[in-house]
């Protein structure tokens, strides 16, 4: 399995495509499965490295306090080990936390940035309140059918829901994923994502961004995304139609049009681009988990 060690953890990644480097950050309590929607259709024109967040999926999952910054750190430490010098970021939810980090903490080797469904600090009530719920779900054991059953409302829309069959699908994946997060490795995520605060910094992020929200996230609303372009000096905002939180599953083809047409606008030539095929063990190159969000 392509694990590799970074700084206290190891850290799970895959790699799918060549060209540019196209750096995926997921979000809290998700594994890298869940880019299922985009890894096929991005790694055909860039090279898509993504990989399980400290805590869940396959990467290490200490017991012990967890940061934005942390990760942000992380995330540069698994560019490092694999050579990237520079690349494309995108974060989504608490991953778009880890994103603006990484673009704060380590402005070279961000090209352009796209922050999805997130927010300049974790202090939106409703959302605090609805992911500490989610934390006493796990906390108290409930099934993991009953913990994504509660989820699933704050993720999508109305819509999603009028195929009875489509959701008790969903969520028979998500409960037998071999890699169910642990109730503490959740906490400690929850924890990083309302202490993360970049309001008074958000200036200094140079690199070209795109914000992008679905009109209808009620976990994250639009009036963040807003508060996010409006605080970036580079930044332009985009709001699609009937998406919500996970409009990236949701509404999956418009949102890899709207992430495809500013990344092209960003692409580097091809005589600068790094290759890591000489980096990568075999199975790097391999297939994706099934997953949900």
């Amino acid at each position: 399995m392509p694990t590799v060690k970074v700084g206290d953890i190891h850290m799970y990644y895959e790699v799918h495509g060549e060209g540019e480097p196209l750096v995926l950050i997921m979000g809290l309590g998700s594994d890298l499965s869940n880019w299922m929607f985009q890894t096929p259709e991005f790694s055909k024109r860039y090279q898509v490295i993504a990989f399980d967040n400290r805590g869940v999926g396959r990467s290490d999952a200490p017991d012990g306090p967890y940061s934005v910054k942390m990760m942000a750190d992380d995330t540069v430490g698994l560019m490092d080990v694999l050579g990237v010098d520079k690349a494309q970021i995108l974060g989504v939810s608490m991953g778009g936390f880890i994103a603006q980090e990484l673009a704060l903490r380590h402005p070279p080797r961000v090209s352009s940035l796209i922050l999805v469904a997130t927010a300049a600090a974790g202090t939106y009530r409703l959302a605090a309140h609805t992911t500490g719920a989610w934390a006493a779900a796990k906390a108290e054991g409930v099934s993991p059918r009953t913990f994504f059953r509660l989820v699933f409302p704050f993720l999508f829309t109305d819509k999603f829901f009028e195929n009875s069959l489509m959701v008790e699908t969903a969520l028979d994946a998500m409960a037998a994923s071999p890699y169910l997060q642990p109730a503490h490795a959740f906490a400690h995520q929850m924890t990083a994502c309302i202490e993360h605060n970049a309001r008074g910094r958000l200036s200094q992020i140079a690199a070209p961004t795109l914000v992008l929200v679905g009109k209808d996230d009620i976990l994250l609303p639009v009036k963040l995304s807003e508060e996010l372009a409006a605080g970036i000096p580079k930044a332009e905002l985009v709001v699609l139609e009937g998406g919500g939180h996970g409009f990236n599953v949701e509404i999956a083809d418009r949102f890899n049009q709207a992430v495809l047409e500013f990344l092209a606008r960003f692409r580097l030539p091809p005589a600068v681009l790094p290759s890591l095929e000489l980096l990568l063990p075999a199975p790097a190159r391999g297939s994706q988990d099934s997953g949900m969000f």
